[in-house]
């Protein structure tokens, strides 16, 4: 039976403890909304409470080159709004979320299929023995048993998650039932962002530690410079790199780059080329394996990462590998 004819078994019905969905995501915006075409196809966005949580789940082809896994969990903060012309060009329905928190490290599907696979099919086994067998009825379990590689997530874009496999996946989420972490949150031993192996400055799911994180660079190489006798300036609201210094009559433009693991490259922007190849002198500063903590307000404490300055900069074309194109229409 399709999705779009599909009967929903509303096995949840009456239960506020089944307050859990899975997004399957491959962009970077996870955690602000929830949004899908106005169609019957996604109707379990009608579904969707406010209270309720939905866990973000990054698919394997995502343009991040994130291994496939859990990466966080956001609370739904208001019903379903309709808006015209934001799927492109076609009428979507939106649902707004707030408190995005990641996990102390992504639970990955490898880490899944290790150590609870037969739990979680087993809920779905279950499932479908009191709901779906009997009348034919879908459940929109997230979860499927491939053939070969085991267990693997359904195709789609919204699953209603049971509570139960929540209580079995030890680690799925801070606290089982969303009252707020019991311990602070740590940055993972695992350097990378999110938890994952990986040498990139500039991508953080995270909107509030990707946010600390950059502010802890640029206080750091604000102290390097001021410690070489410049006066400093944070002019990056408003111009294409970050400080601006000056000693004397020398005038120093300043890029700064941050990240909680070790860095092999990083993310610029169009202008932050441009500019670095047109102004003269240029720096950038790279502060890596940034430690932080989360606490139980939700605010982010940082510490002092490890600083590279390379003066009179150039991002040279060699080093430069294109991540998107704009593409203009005939």
């Amino acid at each position: 039976m399709s999705s779009s004819s599909a009967i929903k078994a509303r096995w949840w019905d009456g239960d506020a403890a089944q307050r859990y969905w899975m997004e399957i995501v491959n962009v970077d915006t996870w955690g602000s909304e929830l949004i899908a075409p106005d169609t019957p196809r996604y109707d379990l966005m009608r579904d969707v409470r406010v209270g309720d949580v939905v866990l973000h789940w990054v698919g394997k082809n995502n343009p991040m080159r994130f291994k496939s896994g859990m990466y966080g969990a956001s609370i739904v903060a208001g019903e379903l709004q309709p808006r015209a012309g934001d799927w492109f060009g076609k009428p979507a329905n939106t649902i707004p979320l707030t408190d995005y928190t990641a996990l102390p490290r992504p639970y990955l599907l490898t880490d899944l299929r290790a150590d609870h696979q037969e739990d979680i099919l087993g809920v779905k086994s279950a499932l479908e023995r009191d709901f779906a067998d009997r009348a034919g009825l879908t459940i929109y379990f997230p979860f499927q048993r491939h053939p070969t590689s085991g267990l693997k997530p359904n195709q789609g874009y919204l699953f209603k998650l049971p509570a139960e496999v929540i209580k079995t996946v030890y680690g799925l989420l801070p606290d089982s039932d969303w009252g707020g972490f019991d311990i602070p949150l740590v940055s993972p031993p695992v350097g990378g962002q999110n938890g994952v192996k990986q040498g990139y400055a500039g991508f953080c799911a995270d909107p509030i530690l990707k946010k600390a994180i950059e502010m802890q660079a640029v206080r750091q190489a604000i102290a390097h410079y001021e410690a070489a006798g410049y006066s400093v300036e944070d002019v990056g609201a408003f111009v294409s790199y970050d400080l601006l210094a000056t000693r004397g009559d020398e005038v120093r433009h300043i890029e700064v780059k941050g990240s909680q693991g070790y860095v092999q490259k990083v993310i610029l922007t169009r202008n932050e080329v441009t500019h670095a190849n047109d102004f003269g002198p240029t720096d950038l500063a790279v502060v890596a394996e940034i430690q932080w903590e989360r606490h139980l307000d939700g605010s982010i404490a940082t510490d002092d990462g490890t600083m590279s300055v390379y003066p009179d900069w150039r991002p040279s074309p060699e080093n430069l590998k294109p991540l998107s194109y704009e593409y203009f229409l005939d």
